[in-house]
């Protein structure tokens, strides 16, 4: 059970089988736009510049994709709410996907009531097909999380990453 997980463009090395990207790959160029959502946060929308920050290739026999996508959504909200794991510089809210999860960064929205917050970057990790005809999850940066140094916090959820997807692989294989 071989996880192969490209790291993102900041070249850590997340394990001896991880290659690293020279460049991250975009996939779009418009502008970035937000859109309000639950609560007092605003998200980046769907149209914003996005960088592939790392691929797992998954299992194809006996694997439960569900319990996988629920292990990592559970590993990152986890990140988010207990202030044992890691010393974050921004505050993050972490949403559930169909497929995956989504990490948003957030900082005090300038322009909003006091208490609204705006999402400055997130990483989305989703399970997608991939061209052999298996799947594997997309682990992709929009705003500042798509742009190399721009989120210190970045580099710190992709590193803790590797052993997550490891763990959720070996839950969803039982």
């Amino acid at each position: 059970r071989a996880v192969r997980m490209t790291a993102m463009a900041c070249h850590h090395y997340l394990s001896a089988r991880v290659s690293t990207a020279t460049a991250p790959r975009v996939a779009t160029k418009k502008s970035v736009s937000h859109h309000r959502v639950s609560g007092s946060v605003t998200r980046a929308s769907a149209d914003v510049p996005s960088a592939q920050l790392g691929t797992a290739v998954l299992p194809k026999n006996r694997f439960d994709e569900s319990v996988f996508v629920n292990a990592l959504f559970q590993w990152a909200n986890g990140l988010t709410t207990s202030g044992q794991n890691l010393p974050f510089a921004l505050p993050q809210r972490v949403d559930s996907l169909e497929f995956g999860f989504s990490m948003a960064f957030l900082q005090s929205d300038p322009k909003g009531e006091p208490g609204t917050f705006v999402s400055v970057g997130e990483i989305v990790a989703v399970v997608e097909d991939v061209e052999n005809g298996g799947r594997a999850l997309i682990i992709r940066g929009t705003g500042k999380a798509a742009q190399k140094g721009m989120l210190v916090d970045v580099p710190m959820v992709m590193n803790t990453m590797l052993p997550a997807i490891k763990n959720g692989i070996a839950m969803a294989s039982q």
